[in-house]
C-alpha cells in the first residue's frame, strides 16, 4: 500500500459524516445506554419526588381554594347575619321610640289634666275665698253703715233741725261716705 493512498482513504473516510462502523454503533449504543439509564436514574431520584412536590402543590391550591371559597361563604352568613342583627336591632329602636313617644303623649295628657284639675281647684278656691271677702266687705259696709246711722241719728238728736238742716246734714254725710258702693 502506497501512503499516498492511505492519505487519501484517510481523507476520504474522515469526510463522511456518519459512519455506520461496528464501533460507531457501539458508540451509539453506549451513548443510548447512557441516556436511557440517566433518565431512569433521574426518573427515580427527581421525577418522583418532583411530581410528588407538584402534587402536593396542586393539592395545596386546591386546599387553599376550597378554604377561600369555604371562607367566603362564612363570610357572606355572617355578613348576612350581621345584617339581620342590623335591621332587628333598628326594628327594636323604632319599637322603643314609638313606645317612648306613646308614653310622652300619655304623660303630657295627664300632666295637663293635673294642671287643669290643679288649675280648677285654684279657681274654686278663688272664687271662694271671692265670696269670703265678699262677705266680709258686706260686714264691714254694714258696721259701717251702721255707724252712719248711729252718727247720724245722734247728729239728728243732737240738734234740733229744721228740714233744710236734715237735708244738708244728709248730703253732708253722704258725701263723707265717699263713693262707697253698695253691695246686695
Amino acid at each position: 500500500m502506497n501512503p499516498q493512498y492511505v492519505i487519501l482513504g484517510a481523507v476520504e473516510t474522515s469526510s463522511r459524516i456518519l459512519e455506520f462502523s461496528p464501533r460507531t454503533l457501539f458508540e451509539l449504543f453506549v451513548v443510548a445506554a447512557q441516556f436511557f439509564l440517566i433518565v431512569l436514574i433521574l426518573t427515580k431520584l427527581l421525577f418522583k419526588p418532583v411530581s410528588k412536590f407538584l402534587n402536593d402543590r396542586q393539592e395545596g391550591i386546591a386546599n387553599q381554594i376550597e378554604d377561600a371559597k369555604s371562607q367566603n361563604i362564612k363570610a357572606e352568613e355572617l355578613r348576612k347575619e350581621y345584617q339581620a342583627k342590623l335591621a332587628k336591632i333598628e326594628a327594636e329602636a323604632t319599637d322603643i321610640l314609638r313606645d317612648a313617644r306613646t308614653k310622652a303623649k300619655q304623660n303630657e295628657q295627664e300632666i295637663i289634666s293635673q294642671a287643669r284639675a290643679e288649675a280648677e281647684e285654684i279657681r274654686k278656691r278663688a272664687q271662694v275665698e271671692i265670696g269670703l271677702e265678699q262677705e266680709r266687705v258686706k260686714d264691714e259696709m254694714k258696721k259701717e253703715m251702721i255707724e252712719v246711722a248711729t252718727i247720724m241719728a245722734s247728729q239728728f238728736v243732737a240738734s234740733s233741725m229744721d228740714a233744710t238742716k236734715q237735708e244738708e246734714l244728709i248730703n253732708q254725710i253722704i258725701d263723707e261716705a265717699g263713693d262707697v258702693q253698695w253691695l246686695s
